[in-house]
Parts: structure tokens; sequence; C-alpha cells
């Protein structure tokens, strides 16, 4: 096996002692060798296990072959040494250690990416199936809530009219803070008189109900423009179910949270 080689640090290194049939070299090459690059490639334990274990078997069956019964013992050693020299590799530098950290950490950075992305994309697929649909009326339904309320919500293209409960909104609801509820999402759509809403809502009070409409109101605007209106809606959680509630009150206090008066004696 005269001139036979074996990758060392990158470098092609010719193994041998004195009284061997190979000649030995640096592993570092010499003046003139082509510099070749070992790529740090990160591996797991189990491969790096295995990795060890073909080696070692290399290093048994280059010792089998070379060994002579005439061979006295530092022969031997000094052809183990050769062996191990010319079948294992040298134990990683800590600049090469440090760098394959990185790489490993780069990599499982890039999967975490990777994953991520699948997730959003699920994620939006799953969204968009429960986009409501527009029927052969002209008009989208949704269902919003917001504490103990529950608002069946129709809307459809029309001049700004808003029924709830079979009543005008501004008979319905006095205040305008809960008028503004109700046209808060019609606003973002920059055309709030080019739909009309028709609601049903029952269960809370007045606040409750003004913002279960909303919720549905925004969710039944998305497949009049779903790629405007969607992202608007999802910018200012119109589209989340806000799922604050009152605390209930406990047995043995006078509310929530609050105790009574506590006497020692």
């Amino acid at each position: 096996a005269a001139g036979a080689g074996v990758w060392i640090q990158g470098k092609v290194h010719m193994a041998s002692r004195a009284g061997g049939d190979l000649e030995a070299k640096s592993p570092i090459g010499q003046e003139g060798d082509e510099p070749l690059e070992r790529p740090l490639i990160p591996k797991s334990d189990e491969e790096m296990i295995e990795e060890g274990k073909e080696n070692i078997k290399k290093a048994e069956a280059y010792i089998e072959k070379h060994i002579t019964d005439d061979m006295s013992e530092e022969q031997i050693r000094d052809l183990v040494a050769r062996a191990m020299e010319a079948c294992i590799p040298p134990p990683t530098s800590w600049q090469e250690m440090f760098m394959l950290e990185s790489e490993k950490k780069t990599m499982a950075k890039k999967g975490n990416v990777e994953a991520n992305v699948e997730i959003q994309k699920k994620r939006q697929e799953a969204g968009m199936a429960r986009v409501p649909k527009i029927d052969e009326f002209g008009r989208a339904y949704a269902t919003g809530r917001r504490k103990t309320s529950v608002a069946r919500v129709w809307v459809t293209e029309g001049t700004g009219n808003v029924i709830v409960n079979r009543k005008m909104m501004v008979d319905y609801f006095a205040r305008m803070a809960h008028r503004e509820e109700i046209f808060a999402p019609l606003r973002l759509t920059g055309k709030p008189l080019s739909f009309d809403v028709w609601a049903t809502v029952k269960g809370g009070g007045l606040s409750g109900q003004a913002q279960a409409i909303r919720h549905g109101v925004a969710q039944a605007l998305q497949p009049f423009d779903i790629e405007t209106y969607r992202p608007l809606m999802k910018r200012f959680k119109y589209l989340t179910y806000d799922a604050r509630q009152v605390e209930r009150k406990k047995p043995g206090q006078p509310k929530a949270r609050k105790k009574f008066q506590w006497v020692k004696r």
C-alpha cells in the first residue's frame, strides 16, 4: 500500500514510521501541496459513534494486514501507532467545535423558522376556511360574541341601514358609544354607508351586545373584499373573540375577590 493516503485535517497524510512501508509526512502538509479543506458538517451523537466504530475496524484491519510473527514489542507498538494515525482522525480542535456548534444552532434556527412558516400557513388556511360565504341573496352571515351576549349578524350591500332586534339602531342603542362600536368595522372599509346590517342579539347588557354585533359585522364583511378587509380587521383585532367575563362571586365572600372583615375574637 505504498503511497496510500488518508484524510487528516483536510490534508492527504502519509502515515508511516521507520521500518514501515509508508513515508511519514506532517499532517499539516508540505509547501506546494494543494490546500484541501475538510467540510464541517454537523453530526449527531449517534453518527459520531458509528463513525468511531468504523475507524476502529479500519485500524484493526490495518494492523492484521501488516503485523508479523517476528516483530518485536517496540515494532508492534509502532505499528499500532501508525494504524491509529492512519485510520483514526485527530480530535476536533476547539475552533472546529465552535464552528460546528454555530452550524448546529443555525440549522436549528432554520428548522424552527421553516416549522413556524408551515404553522402560519396552516393557520391562514384554517382562518380562510372559516370566512363566511355570500349566499344567493347577497348576504354574508356571521356570529359575534362578547361576555354573555350572542349576536347573529347578516351584512348585505346597501345604504348604511342598521337594524337590531327589528328596531333601528338609534332606537335600540341610545348611547353614542354603543353606536360607534357597531360602526367601527364599517368605517375601516372606507365606505360605511355601502352596507346594510341586520342583527338579532340576546344575553348580557347593552355594552356586551354592541360589542357582540361589532364582532359579527367584522366577520361578515370579509367575503366582500377578503384581501383588503381581512388584514384590516385582524390589525384592529375585530376578528378576535374577547373572552373576558366578570368573575363569579364566591360563597362566604361579599364579591368575587372582596372578603368580609376578619375578627380574631
